[in-house]
């Protein structure tokens, strides 16, 4: 069984559509696959509705944003995407992402960089990000490229860095829970050190944490093997997925590779 359970597509920072992720997996024969958008679930259905035609099975996922004293985010799969709890916290989120990118375009505006709030809303979808007002300045030539970007305007030092206002990683935990979902930690270590995150488990695990994301790029042989070695020792299932986001990241689709165990496979229902 081949699977990659985290995928972005352009309902929030990706840039293929979700029937085109659905396609690319099929074309790459993974078996299963998770779309993750960042704070929506608007593209879910339409992968659903592709992944039948294509023979390929969608897990119903979200990518929730948190912060407490550093950046955590929580990977939810099999949520129900109608429930109106829910649906309206992710309304709620994707209005602070549109009022951050407000307070960046303000920013940049006292630098002499005009862009179109019209035109930023029209790239984002469903959820307003830093990567479209990247692509924005890239396309006006203020900036030679993504990277260039951040460095200079998005980033944590950038000229244009507004700080987002975000659920904490309880709260992100407890809304998938509540939705009737999986809640997965996920790329635990890109943004928590190895100091906290034995801490940073056990207490989200007391709150309904349901896993660990111990499979992905930039994590090496020794990472993945403690962090399955977390998931053994508070009983959590250990995920795995590319972080693809398209032509955005070099990154492919299904290039991590990793076996679901029983207990996975079981909780996923895969």
């Amino acid at each position: 069984m081949k699977l990659d359970l985290h995928l972005h597509s352009t309902a929030s920072d990706g840039s293929d559509s979700p029937t085109r992720l659905v396609e690319i997996a099929a074309q790459k024969g993974i078996d299963v696959i998770a779309l993750t958008d960042h704070d929506t679930t608007g593209g879910v259905k339409e992968a659903a509705e592709a992944g039948k035609k294509a023979g390929v099975r969608v897990l119903r996922g979200v990518e929730l944003s948190a912060f407490s004293s550093y950046e955590v985010h929580v990977l939810g799969y099999n949520i129900d995407v109608d429930n109106a709890a829910f649906a309206q916290k992710l309304s709620d989120l994707r209005q602070k992402r549109i009022d951050r990118a407000q307070m960046i375009l303000h920013k940049l505006a006292s630098f002499n960089i005009k862009l179109d709030m019209d035109e930023l809303l029209a790239a984002g979808g469903g959820s307003v990000g830093r990567p479209h007002i990247a692509q924005l300045l890239l396309k006006g030539g203020y900036v030679t490229s993504v990277q260039d970007a951040f460095e200079r305007y998005l980033g944590k030092t950038g000229a244009a860095f507004v700080p987002s206002r975000r659920l904490t990683p309880l709260e992100a935990v407890k809304a998938i829970k509540e939705a009737g979902g999986l809640a997965v930690l996920a790329h635990p270590l890109v943004f928590v050190t190895k100091g906290v995150i034995d801490d940073l488990i056990c207490g989200l695990k007391a709150y309904g944490l349901d896993g660990i994301e111990a499979n992905y790029p930039s994590h090496t042989p020794q990472v993945t093997a403690r962090l399955y070695e977390l998931a053994r020792k508070y009983r959590l299932i250990a995920t795995g997925g590319s972080d693809y986001h398209g032509k955005i990241r070099p990154v492919e689709m299904g290039s991590v590779t990793w076996t679901p165990d029983a207990f996975t496979r079981r909780a996923l229902g895969i």
